[in-house]
């Protein structure tokens, strides 16, 4: 994998040399095997690359085959190269030499703009035309790697990371503050709906399954992939013919992400995902007499769990970990206990790595520490199930119940209640009431909320500055777009797949696992966000998801003698990440406590947030940090990192022109 960077000026403008060495001095935080650079003219491209795989270690990027007039700077694992060995008719004997930027230069010869569609894998890319005079830049479908670009009349530059356009351009932008309002409003981890910008004014990102075409006209934006559109439902003729089907799509989503020069690891919890992931792997890597390591979190050592208040989680996997790696002898798992690490430690050094203000609080530090382990361990790649909920393990009563009654199946939904209520040994009628809940049409829901809520604040969940919100129209953009609805909306099968390849979560995952990978010398590859994976989740009737009450079962019965039974049929616990969090916070909350007091008095900060009601909570929280008031710390070190993010921004960082 790479950092790629470029820049065309239409000026007849060149890169000056401080520019350059600003360049690679950006890179300097990154961990990159080469760096290299291709300049004709006023067009510049640059790579820092990351030998991962065998073929990377003989790549040349920036690549420029004089005679095609064509150049490529690529950011590219490619996953399906047997496939496109076939279609581009490449010779057995020549294919163990082909890298995967040169399968990318083939294909766009062969299929021009519509190359994207036939590649599949991890990827952004940029092809200079010289006998079109223009750029092709492309995002995977997915986007799991970051892309952003700059332009206007005379500069289009572009970049996987965000600073080195600031050489490029001659200036550091603007703070986009339409993008820090989503982030301070939306609730989770969302950092903002407009997924094609970022939190600099006129720094965008491309949209996943997007391609750009930059020429002397200005810039054109295609669509390669709409799977709303495209996939259709598969019809089989049984259960089994369902779960094979799946297994040859899954499996081949693993093993084609085994590739690599070193050790392959695993971020492995005691759930389905991660779990089916390591289970295929370690029978794959097997095969070859190949050991996977599995990196797991735990609690910190006399960390006091309160089972009362988190009755059907679990703190510590351990007991359904294990399982694992008792079942494949070839899985060496570490636990790792992070002592002496908390959400606040390294946070200054998480805000560099991502460029950019972030909210999960409770994980960074743990999420950032496994990938900076593994690769110490020598790992290259490192597996995860991130994006399992939405494919591999999809599987909701609601969605189930409310796909059902659209259809007039009533009948099924009754068996689908009495079996719920089996299972969980639940009263039936406590399952009855939470299905009219769900059945209710959402205008009714919305106005019996409204008339109980009346008195509520909207967005009261953070103390936003009100003229920020109102001057973005944060409220109608978020719940146009599904977000931050009150009160919650329930949806069918059909109506749940816009959110499954929703273009908001896709980049927004991408920015930690792509900088982190940067940052640690390490790739980190999740087999169910594959396309073909989601392409077949999304082709699947309902009770392929749900059925008798279960919940996740296509993953159960297709795991079934490959995942361990402990992990495969619980159906009752859910493990818990990062419950420790806030425990960790005590040894240093005083200190903590200062910290937070000198960002609320940041000047800066108080043009996005109400700062008193913040310093209120502060205050009630001097004392120790109450695990009952965890909604307030973490508002004040989401506070704590705007803070931290605004103080770098308008420190000096000098721009070379």
């Amino acid at each position: 994998m790479s950092a790629i960077w470029g820049v065309i000026y239409r000026n007849g403008k060149r890169v000056s040399e401080e520019a350059k060495r600003s360049l690679v001095d950006r890179l300097s935080l990154y961990k990159v095997d080469s760096i290299n650079t291709w300049e004709k003219g006023s067009i510049y491209l640059g790579c820092g690359l990351q030998y991962i795989t065998q073929e990377s270690l003989q790549v040349i990027l920036p690549f420029y085959d004089r005679d095609k007039g064509l150049a490529i700077t690529a950011d590219a694992i490619i996953d399906n190269r047997s496939e496109l060995f076939k279609q581009l008719k490449i010779p057995k004997e020549a294919q163990p030499c082909i890298t995967d930027s040169e399968l990318i230069l083939l294909s766009y010869e062969k299929w021009g703009a519509d190359c994207p569609r036939y590649l599949i894998g991890d990827f952004s890319f940029v092809i200079w035309d010289e006998k079109k005079d223009e750029l092709f830049c492309v995002r995977d479908h997915v986007g799991k790697r970051t892309f952003y670009y700059y332009c206007d009349d005379n500069t289009f530059a572009f970049g996987t990371l965000i600073k080195p356009i600031f050489d490029l351009v001659g200036k550091k932008p603007d703070l986009n503050d339409k993008w820090i309002a989503d982030f301070l409003v939306l609730k989770g981890p969302v950092l903002s709906v407009e997924y094609a910008e970022s939190p600099y004014e006129g720094i965008y990102q491309l949209e996943p399954g997007h391609s750009l075409t930059v020429d002397k006209k200005g810039r054109t934006k295609r669509r390669y992939w709409d799977p709303l559109k495209e996939v259709k439902p598969l019809k089989l003729k049984s259960d089994e013919e369902y779960i094979e089907e799946f297994k040859k799509v899954f499996f081949e989503a693993v093993r084609c992400r085994l590739r690599s020069i070193s050790d392959v690891g695993i971020m492995m919890s005691g759930g389905l995902d991660s779990g089916s992931i390591a289970c295929v792997a370690a029978q794959e890597l097997s095969g070859e007499g190949k050991r996977l390591r599995a990196f797991s979190s735990i609690p910190m050592e006399g960390y006091e769990f309160n089972d009362k208040k988190y009755r059907h989680f679990i703190p510590d996997e351990r007991e359904y970990i294990r399982t694992i790696g008792e079942k494949y002898d070839n899985v060496d798992i570490e636990y790792c206990r992070n002592e002496g690490k908390d959400s606040v430690k390294d946070m200054d050094k998480y805000i560099d790595i991502l460029e950019q203000p972030y909210k999960t609080i409770e994980n960074s530090f743990w999420v950032f520490s496994m990938a900076e382990k593994a690769a110490k361990k020598g790992c290259r790649v490192l597996l995860s199930g991130q994006s399992g909920n939405t494919t591999i393990s999809f599987g909701d009563f609601d969605v189930h119940i409310k796909t059902l009654f659209g259809k007039g199946k009533l009948i099924k939904m009754k068996r689908e209640i009495d079996s719920l209520a089996k299972l969980y040994n639940l009263p039936k009628k406590r399952v009855i009431m939470e299905v009219i809940r769900v059945l209710l049409p959402y205008g009714l829901r919305k106005v019996v909320s409204n008339r109980v809520r009346k008195n509520i604040k909207d967005y009261e969940a953070f103390p936003v500055n009100p003229e920020l919100v109102e001057k973005w129209n944060v409220k109608k953009r978020l719940e146009k777009k599904g977000y931050n609805l009150k009160p919650e909306k329930f949806y069918n099968l059909k109506d749940i797949h816009k959110y499954i390849v929703d273009n908001v979560s896709f980049s927004q995952v991408a920015i930690p696992e792509t900088k982190a990978s940067l940052a640690y010398g390490i790739v980190e590859r999740d087999p169910s966000r594959d396309k073909r994976v989601i392409e077949f989740c999304l082709s699947l009737p309902s009770d392929q998801f749900v059925r008798n009450g279960v919940e996740r079962r296509l993953i159960r019965e297709a795991m079934k003698g490959i995942l361990p039974e402990k992990i495969r049929s619980n159906c009752t616990k859910r493990g818990l990440q990062a419950a420790d969090w806030i425990q960790r916070l005590k040894p240093s909350w005083q200190d903590i406590c200062v910290d937070i007091e000198r960002a609320l008095e940041n000047e800066h900060i108080k043009r996005y947030i109400d700062t008193s009601r913040l310093e209120k909570e502060l205050e009630l929280l001097k004392y120790g940090p109450d695990e009952d008031k965890g909604r307030w710390i973490k508002m004040l070190l989401i506070a704590l990192v705007l803070s931290k993010f605004l103080e770098k921004h308008y420190s000096a960082d000098t721009i070379r022109i």
